[in-house]
């Protein structure tokens, strides 16, 4: 089912099915930030390509707020998770077929707040730009990945960045400190604002006058997935709203740490915006 109305934010990527502990879950960047946007009341709307009559995407489909346009593809972007010692192995299974620009519906375009969350590399800079939004926010784990032979995912570095005469492509770029080695610099060569999160110890920003160190929230941590993109997305829509670096992240922090005690999205409540 697509519902169209007018948005205060417009999310692009891939939601996935996740396989974790010998059972099946919706994840992927997109799916998270969407989701988390439209419970704290934001009319939202999610662009993605999977099997549309996926029962995965329940979820999606009657969320108040939230209004998504799925493509079609004959899979869903697959990963196998596992934590040991209290990091994160993914494995890439399968792969749904990349977003390309006539995906966004005439309506949806030059959004006054988009959010990118790629995570298989479905999109590339060029697409993100073109969303023409005004605010443009991006989680950048999609673009610092490789897949060995095996499927096992690992760090690597960007295959494009911006022309040096070029401006950056986003307002604000997201990675987290265990996506890769180098996630400052790579993030940095994107975005005039960068947001390097790093779980319980909390996340740094850093700004074109400013760097700032910002705690992470009190918590009962159940599961940590999706932390990381729930804060992305709600430091971009509170720095798009034109507030402080300090309180944009500490809204940010204070979101994914409610995220974080649950599976999902946790305990996250719209009493949080």
């Amino acid at each position: 089912m697509v519902r169209k109305r007018g948005v205060d934010l417009l999310v692009v990527g891939h939601v996935t099915r996740d396989e974790i502990a010998g059972g099946v879950r919706l994840g992927g960047a997109a799916s998270y930030a969407a989701r988390a946007a439209a419970r704290l009341g934001y009319e939202t709307a999610l662009v993605t390509v999977a099997p549309p009559d996926d029962p995965l995407l329940e979820p999606l489909r009657h969320a108040p707020h939230l209004s998504l346009h799925c493509l079609p593809s004959e899979v869903m972007t697959t990963f196998a998770l596992a934590y040991a010692a209290g990091q994160r192995q993914l494995w890439l299974r399968r792969r749904a077929r990349p977003l390309v620009p006539g995906d966004i519906p005439p309506e949806w375009r030059r959004p006054r707040v988009a959010y990118v969350g790629p995570i298989a590399g479905e999109c590339d800079l060029a697409f993100a730009q073109g969303l023409g939004a005004s605010f443009l926010g991006a989680g950048i784990q999609g673009w610092l990945r490789r897949t060995s032979e095996d499927g096992r995912v690992e760090p690597a570095q960007l295959t494009e960045t911006p022309h040096a005469e070029m401006p950056l492509p986003f307002d604000v770029a997201i990675v987290s400190a265990e996506d890769h080695p180098d996630a400052e610099a790579a993030a940095r060569r994107l975005a005039r604002t960068v947001a390097i999160t790093r779980g319980a110890r909390g996340a740094r920003l850093i700004a074109e006058t400013e760097c700032l160190e910002i705690p992470a929230a009190p918590a009962r941590e159940v599961d940590p997935t999706g932390a990381g993109d729930v804060f992305g997305v709600v430091l971009t829509l509170e720095l798009a709203q034109g507030k402080s670096l300090a309180g944009a992240g500490r809204a940010a922090a204070a979101a994914a740490a409610r995220v974080v005690e649950g599976p999902g999205l946790g305990t996250l409540s719209g009493s949080e915006r």
